[in-house]
């Protein structure tokens, strides 16, 4: 007999368990791009990266797998094993609350207008500076650099930059400027402190000195919410629990995907009342879609299987760097890192040279060992004689069990090359 059934209609709506499974078998079943060629193709050795990247059918295979216990997608952030994982985030950073987020952006401008109480006009508006909400900040913050000035164009707020560029914001910089303000009847919203500043290759104030930053936000009675995009990664530096870091903070914001390797995805942290005054926040900018199931089991997967591997990561870099250091000095070049002892998995790797020599070099040497050193250079012509380009090196699954000699080695066929074209 002919079946008559209709074909399955599968939309957001429909519940978890047969919404994703149909999704993977179109893609796995999709012509010339099934699930097993993709797993098969061969991929070069990633020095620099901790994560392998991963083709759509990988990554939604690998979803998959992290299904188990949950029977339905959330619907607008409500869900019961979302909120498991919320609930198990504020215990493992001892706050009251956690609330995930698609975004980190959407998150720290959250985050800026809870404790403003609110926003203030449009960055054109006729008001004088210092009658809108403002925040204390880093000049290298991410809210200053990679997010469209969003927290003043969109949010009128006004950023007042402190401190010195080159090196991490201090609680005694942050004084200076938090005097003045007094001193004409103002304060800002909050202090923003990134922990660690990823501009300055992941380097980061001490335990001590964020007990500082607490002493500091007391006294003048502003809040203190820490950017913690990388708050994983140098908690080994730090030396203490993830739990006594948090406390020296009013808001936290943490990323899943960075060091974590997560989809994308990000939580914010506070007092109970501090997280729910978020909520409407985040619907506001846009960051509340109907569903976050993909990310947020993304997230809760990686939180639960990399969450403590920061420490053998960071031993990695550390123990790597002046090998590097040294194979490029034999060769007559030059690889420093920033900062010169990393205190952290990740850290930023500077090279002498022209960004079409350095490229042409690692390409030589992905050529020959299928080994591919650096995906991109971030910046060319810096350092103290604008001669260099630099890039970012980080550890994780990916290539923390590759052997240090296989780093040298690769490494010396990348000045070998660069000395043959510098004398050609």
């Amino acid at each position: 007999a002919t079946s008559t059934m209709a074909p399955m209609r599968v939309g957001l709506a429909t519940p978890l368990l047969v919404w994703l499974p149909v999704v993977i078998c179109m893609a796995a079943s999709a012509p010339g791009s099934t699930a097993s060629r993709a797993a098969s193709v061969k991929k070069p050795r990633l020095l620099s990266t901790a994560f392998e990247p991963l083709s759509a059918q990988e990554a939604l295979i690998q979803l998959a797998e992290q299904t188990a216990g949950v029977e339905a997608n959330d619907v607008y952030g409500q869900g019961h094993w979302l909120q498991e994982f919320e609930l198990q985030l504020a215990s493992d950073f001892g706050k009251e609350a956690a609330m995930f987020f698609i975004t980190g952006v959407c998150a720290q401008l959250s985050a800026l207008c809870v404790h403003a109480g609110g926003v203030g006009q449009s960055a054109a508006d006729p008001l004088p500076r210092m009658m809108r909400p403002s925040f204390l900040v880093h000049a290298t913050s991410h809210l200053l650099l990679h997010e469209e000035d969003a927290a003043r164009k969109l949010l009128g707020f006004t950023p007042l930059i402190a401190g010195h560029r080159s090196h991490p914001l201090r609680a005694e910089d942050a004084e200076k400027d938090l005097k003045r303000l007094e001193a004409v009847g103002c304060r800002p919203a909050c202090i923003v402190l990134e922990v660690p500043h990823r501009e300055l290759g992941c380097e980061s104030v001490d335990f001590d000195e964020l007990v500082a930053f607490r002493v500091l936000a007391d006294k003048y009675q502003v809040p203190l919410h820490v950017d913690g995009a990388r708050l994983f990664e140098i908690q080994p530096f730090l030396g203490r629990p993830l739990k006594d870091i948090a406390a020296l903070c009013d808001s936290l914001y943490i990323s899943f995907y960075k060091g974590l390797g997560g989809m994308t995805g990000a939580a914010l942290l506070g007092r109970a009342d501090f997280v729910a005054a978020a909520s409407p926040w985040r619907r506001r900018l846009g960051g509340n879609p109907f569903t976050s199931m993909p990310f947020a089991l993304s997230c809760r997967a990686a939180y639960e299987t990399h969450a403590g591997s920061f420490e053998a990561r960071w031993h990695k870099l550390r123990t790597l760097a002046p090998q590097l250091s040294r194979t490029a000095a034999s060769h007559g070049g030059s690889l420093r890192f920033v900062p010169a002892e990393p205190q952290c998995c990740q850290a930023h790797c500077y090279i002498r040279g022209s960004a079409e020599q350095l490229d042409a070099a690692r390409d030589e040497v992905l050529a020959e060992l299928d080994i591919k050193l650096y995906n991109k250079l971030r910046a060319c012509g810096v350092g103290p004689g604008k001669d260099e380009c630099y890039f970012e090196i980080t550890v994780g699954p990916n290539n923390i069990e590759i052997p240090d000699d296989v780093f040298v080695h690769a490494w010396s066929c990348f000045f070998e090359a660069l000395q043959k074209a510098e004398s050609s």
